[in-house]
């Protein structure tokens, strides 16, 4: 007697691979588009990066959330978590790369109670910017998170970008 697996009934594996297809190319369509918008024209100092990566991650969360602001003390925290990753991919860190936010910003002083990390990297700084992008198309848009900072910089020995935001919350 063969039985069929529950999951199968009523092509539930279909519409689940159909729906995270089309998730996925929408969220890939809506980077892309932000990514050419955003990037495509900056230089490539890590200023101008930096820059591109705060105009990516604002573009995402305009029309559907209140804008988050760019906050110093968060901008230190995502710089702090983006030089300690740097260090470990140089063989220079005493300790792992930074796995939470949060304790950083409580040290800099920030009062917020909440807080998350987005990273990417890539080959260029827009390579980096759109995989934090994609890694992050759930987060970003999170209205929850009304502060952030970014960080990019590029690892000397591997010759990688490297992209961070940090968002967070009061």
């Amino acid at each position: 007697m063969h039985v069929d697996a529950p999951w199968r009934h009523r092509g539930m594996i279909s519409r689940s691979v159909s729906q995270c297809r089309v998730r996925a190319s929408a969220s890939t369509a809506i980077v892309t588009t932000i990514l050419a918008a955003s990037v495509s024209l900056a230089p490539t100092a890590m200023a101008d990066s930096a820059d591109s990566l705060r105009a990516a991650v604002t573009a995402v969360r305009q029309g559907t959330c209140q804008p988050l602001r760019s906050e110093p003390v968060v901008e230190q925290a995502a710089d702090t978590v983006n030089r300690s990753t740097d260090m470990w991919l140089d063989h220079k860190g005493r300790a792992v790369p930074v796995p939470d936010p949060l304790p950083v910003l409580k040290d800099l002083g920030y009062g917020g109670g909440r807080a998350v990390q987005v990273q990417g990297a890539g080959n260029t700084d827009a390579e980096a910017i759109e995989g934090l992008l994609l890694v992050g198309y759930d987060i970003v848009p999170d209205c929850s998170y009304t502060d952030f900072g970014v960080s990019v910089l590029q690892n000397q020995s591997t010759g990688h970008y490297l992209a961070v935001v940090v968002l967070a919350s009061a």
